[in-house]
């Protein structure tokens, strides 16, 4: 196999030794889009939040400044999960799960972040219709994904593993997933001089 073709299998399930340097290195990597999430975010104290695919547990330790009720993550990767269970202690319940079929109730979380998943969301759109599932009424979710242009000078991002979005291609996915057209904004950033990325941004109505 490719060292593309292993990349593009390691970023969609981090596994072993080898998951966990990727997990390290996408930390660093992922610094300022994590940071452009949370801010649209806007996590308030008391909220209930979820971080779908939490990988390391970066952002979850970032959102515990916020002052939130419950910090939940969630993510299939056992290499991931562990490493978020130690640098988190026990400031987050961590759970294994499948981000398509999320385990947590109906309308139970107040925000959601998800950070670098929806590129291996089905054509149905799994998992933005399971972050709709799990917002209250008046809760809102936060995507970040690297932008399609980008994307496509990357090796590993052609090897068929990864959905790639422009703009619509976002906002469609969020409003095909259940958020009503009039609350969903998608905006592009800058990461670096040559990195451009795209944050939606959805509330679920009543």
């Amino acid at each position: 196999m490719s060292f593309a073709g292993s990349l593009a299998r390691q970023l969609a399930h981090p596994r072993g030794s080898s998951g966990r340097l990727l997990g390290s290195a996408m930390d660093v990597l992922n610094r300022r889009p994590m940071r452009l999430a949370l801010d649209m975010l806007a996590i308030r104290p008391g909220e209930d939040v979820l971080d779908a695919g939490c990988g390391t547990g970066a952002a979850l330790a970032e959102m515990r400044w916020a002052g939130p009720a419950s910090l939940t993550g969630i993510d299939r990767s056992d290499v991931m999960l562990n490493m978020a269970h130690r640098s988190l202690g026990g400031t987050a319940t961590l759970i294994a799960g499948d981000l398509g079929a999320l385990p947590l109730e109906d309308r139970s979380m107040d925000a959601a972040l998800a950070l670098n998943i929806l590129y291996f969301d089905g054509s149905d759109h799994g998992f933005v219709r399971e972050l709709h599932r799990v917002l209250r009424p008046g809760g809102r979710m936060v995507a970040y994904v690297t932008h399609r242009g980008t994307m496509e000078g990357w090796a590993f991002a052609r090897e068929g593993l990864h959905r790639l979005y422009e703009a619509g291609d976002l906002r469609a996915a969020l409003i095909a997933g259940g958020f009503a057209e009039t609350e969903v904004e998608v905006h592009e950033v800058a990461v670096t001089r040559s990195v451009r990325g795209l944050i939606g941004r959805a509330r679920r109505g009543s």
